[in-house]
């Protein structure tokens, strides 16, 4: 605990870029490492939220023929506006993290990103 915080600390521990990521860097690639799972930067999972929120509005009792068409149907019923705009909201996310943003900063620049009226 204490000597990896006092290694961290120093330098050129700190500057210390993995191998992958030179060997990456020496064939001209850019790397950029994300979290391994992290839902605002994967639309996908904002989409499968969406249709989650849907079939859970359906009134079910038991899973037969019913459900399982208010399941397709919920699949099948995102607009592709809604679509893009969680493709879109994902790039903000990864763009405000790529330029060293902290969670809050990253999410308050994404809401005024977003807005209305934006900076």
């Amino acid at each position: 605990c204490c000597l990896a915080r006092i290694l961290a600390n120093y330098k050129n521990f700190f500057e210390q870029k993995s191998a992958l990521k030179e060997k990456l860097l020496a064939r001209g690639y850019k790397c950029l490492f994300l979290l391994k799972f992290y839902c605002k930067l994967n639309p996908i999972e904002m989409y499968w939220a969406y249709c989650k929120n849907l079939y859970r509005q359906v009134w079910k009792t038991t899973f037969n023929d019913v459900t399982r068409q208010a399941a397709f149907k919920a699949l099948d019923s995102c607009p592709l506006d809604t679509l893009r705009r969680y493709i879109n909201r994902a790039s903000r996310f990864m763009d405000a993290y790529r330029k060293g943003l902290s969670v809050k900063q990253a999410a308050w620049c994404v809401k005024k990103q977003s807005g209305y009226r934006t900076i």
